[in-house]
């Protein structure tokens, strides 16, 4: 695919991403995210269904709680299908519903057959950014890994700051690592812009380690692969029948796979409209009735923050 198509269908779904994210804006900090994340999925399908190539999703985040999403193999939009998608509307749910930070509408792709499908389960993932010329080894102990990110990065123990989501799974994790003396960010939510904070260089964390949702795991290999990040991925089912599903695959149950393994397209891309205020940039506003926010675009030909008006 030459780069001016691949701009096109960039465009296009970063439109469909700022489109998603005008018409949830106005259940922001209302409580119901049931209610918003319909909502979302409703929308990113009928803007996805009016564009004038055809779409097939991979991959939408809301299987494995059992809300709505939009559903793996499911085809939109018309004409040729170009591109295969991984999809979160609403990324940050409860963040979004209780008015706090981090929400995003996201869309990330690649060229048909180019993204490796993994069931809507979680994934242990290790993510460190650009500035990391080594590779993590999960099967290896934790100060393996925590020492390989000391000599690559030129830090000590106590100067990395590794991002952990809080939750009782990582209790372990957690004392591990601060009685290696790291200093950890718990998040409650989020992991897709702290992964991208990591993955741009942004410099407010050094890596993210621990075992969060399966298609935001995908979404950051995505995002890992086209900033030359670290990006380790272990499928993790929480149910007998993901756990089949992925052996079915061929895959065998605690596989390591690296970016280039969920990612394996000639050309791929990631789209994302910042919902509310980030680590990243300002979310939506509205002004004398015109909407003003911020997109995030990324390739791997470009990374682009674009100002919109609407």
């Amino acid at each position: 695919m030459n780069l001016s198509l691949q701009q096109e269908i960039a465009f296009s779904l970063r439109k469909v991403t700022q489109a998603t994210a005008i018409q949830v804006l106005p259940l922001f900090g209302k409580y119901n995210k049931t209610h918003a994340d319909s909502l979302a999925v409703e929308v990113m399908r009928k803007e996805l269904n009016s564009l004038p190539f055809g779409t097939r999703i991979i991959l939408g985040e809301g299987e494995k709680d059992e809300s709505a999403y939009l559903h793996e193999g499911e085809i939109l939009g018309t004409g040729e299908i170009l591109v295969d998608l991984i999809v979160d509307p609403l990324e940050c749910t409860t963040n979004f519903s209780k008015g706090l930070p981090n929400s995003l509408s996201v869309i990330a792709y690649a060229n048909i057959n180019g993204i490796q499908p993994v069931p809507g389960t979680y994934m242990e993932q290790w993510i460190a950014g650009p500035k990391f010329m080594d590779s993590f080894d999960p099967n290896a102990p934790l100060s393996h890994n925590v020492e390989k990110l000391c000599d690559s990065l030129k830090k000590t123990h106590s100067e990395l700051l590794i991002v952990v989501q809080d939750r009782p799974r990582h209790e372990n994790l957690i004392r591990d690592l601060r009685n290696l003396g790291i200093r950890v960010a718990l998040i409650d939510s989020g992991s897709v812009t702290a992964g991208l904070d990591i993955c741009l260089n942004k410099g407010h964390y050094d890596a993210m380690i621990g075992t969060y949702g399966a298609p935001e795991g995908l979404l950051l290999a995505v995002v890992a692969k086209c900033t030359g990040s670290e990006m380790k991925g272990i499928l993790r089912p929480h149910k007998e029948i993901y756990k089949e599903k992925w052996k079915s695959y061929g895959f065998e149950d605690g596989q390591v796979l690296d970016k280039t393994e969920f990612i394996k397209g000639e050309f791929y891309g990631f789209e994302a409209t910042i919902l509310s205020t980030n680590i990243l940039g300002r979310g939506i506003q509205k002004f004398y009735g015109k909407y003003k926010g911020n997109s995030i675009s990324i390739s791997n030909s470009w990374v682009e923050f674009h100002e919109w008006e609407s």
